[in-house]
Parts: structure tokens; sequence; C-alpha cells
């Protein structure tokens, strides 16, 4: 069984003429974009049924070694995408991720298109890497990224979910008991991300990082259908996904509900 919805992934064609345009009727076009996402929903509903999660997962499992071992995809990657690749194998999980390279654009789209262009089960699937700073750090170890005290923490939550900072700053609180005043997380900076990660916008990833920044993850993922999470790999133009269990496990990451 084949789980790669190669026929609806998007294709470039010619821009249209003025003429063309003119000749655009609104409300065809709102009926096709209304189709257009009755679709993804049913794709994602297939996906619910327990069969089809089995199905999917023995496809995946076989399908990423497979990948892994040709290394066709791999061949031209950029250099940061070589770094996640590695930082995957590191964690004993290369056999089970999968890469992909997207469109330069690729940021432009919806979510559903995305989806659709990885053959991901939905766009709940679709997630991202987020760099924290305790903006009130004032750890005595020495250690500014020591899990239990850290000055820095990646978190990765759904594109389509909520992240609760408060939920975020009381749970590292909680971690070394510390007083509520010494603790208010914010995004970082885009060159304290940079410096911490090795990764740019767009591309930045639990995987192969610069520096040992501990990393918090959504509780929301954990209810993933099937279980895999996509994720950014190094470069704008790159994704990596992987089963979230087996990530779970071999990066020994805190699991947080931060909705």
């Amino acid at each position: 069984m084949s789980f790669e919805w190669s026929c609806w992934r998007w294709q470039e064609v010619a821009p249209a003429t003025t003429q063309q345009q003119q000749a655009v009727d609104p409300a065809k076009n709102d009926e096709a974009m209304a189709l257009a996402l009755a679709m993804v929903a049913s794709i994602s509903n297939v996906f619910r049924l327990p069969t089809i999660q089995k199905s999917f997962m023995d496809h995946w499992t076989a399908t990423a070694e497979k990948e892994a071992q040709i290394g066709d995809i791999m061949r031209h990657a950029p250099t940061d995408v070589k770094r996640v690749e590695k930082g995957t194998a590191d964690l004993g999980l290369r056999l089970v991720a999968r890469f992909y390279q997207v469109e330069s654009d690729y940021y432009s789209w919806s979510y559903e298109r995305r989806m659709l262009r990885m053959s991901a089960p939905s766009i709940n699937h679709l997630c991202k890497t987020l760099f924290f700073e305790n903006t009130r750090f004032t750890g005595n170890s020495g250690d500014i990224l020591d899990p239990q005290n850290s000055k820095y923490y990646a978190v990765i939550v759904q594109y389509v979910g909520k992240l609760n900072s408060a939920k975020l700053t009381n749970f590292v609180r909680a971690l070394s008991n510390g007083t509520k005043k010494n603790f208010n997380l914010r995004v970082a900076s885009e060159a304290e991300s940079d410096e911490f990660t090795g990764y740019k916008s767009g591309g930045v990833t639990p995987f192969g990082m610069a520096k040992n920044v501990p990393v918090i993850v959504s509780k929301a993922i954990l209810d993933l259908r099937p279980p895999v999470l996509f994720l950014g790999a190094g470069h704008a133009d790159w994704k990596v996904a992987v089963p979230v269990q087996e990530y779970l496990k071999a990066s020994k990451s805190f699991v947080v509900d931060l909705e």
C-alpha cells in the first residue's frame, strides 16, 4: 500500500495572461478551494483508522530505511542539512528519519499545501522548533544550558497548535524550584538562535544543534496519528520527519502541556 500522495502535489504552471486573469470566476475559485480543503480533511480522516495507521508506519519504516541506505536524497544536500542528518544518526534515528527538499516559496504556502507536498497525514503533523530565552536568568552553576535551569530552551510545537507562555515559564521554574521573579520565557533573538542552534530562520531543528540546548516538546504532539512529526532540517528548503515516540526516547526531551 502506498502513501505517497504524488498525484495531489502542486505543480508549477505558466503565469496566467491578463485575459485569463479577467476570465476567472471568483465563485468557481471559492468552490475549488472548498473542494481542496474537503479533500485534505478526507485524507486526514482516513489516517485516523487504526489499520491505516499501522500500514502507514510499516510503509514509513521500510521507505525511510531504503532512502537512508541509497542516499540519493542527501547527496547534494547543504552542509547544515547534512549536520541534521548526522544529528539523527547520533540519536540512532537515521533509519527512521525521512528528509524532504521543498520549494523555495514553501513558507508562503498554506498549511494544507505544505501537508500535501510532504505527504503528511494532516496539517497537525507540521511542527516547528522555537528558541526561547529566560530573560531573567540568574543561574549560579556556571552552566547556562543545564536542563534543570537553562537560560535557553528549544521548544517544539505544532504550527496549528497553541503555546501558553505562562505554562512554559511555570514548567521551567518548577525544574529548579526557583523564585518566580527569576523566570520570564520569551522567543530569543535571531542572533542568539543562530549562535546556539547553528541554524537560520526556517531551518531550526533539535537535531545537530551547535550547542547542547535542552528541548521541550508540546504534549499535544503525542496525540498525532499516525505518530510522526515534520520539522525544519537546518535549511529553509529542507524538512525532516521522524516517529514521535522514537524521537522522545532517543532525545530525552521534556514533554509539557503548553496549550
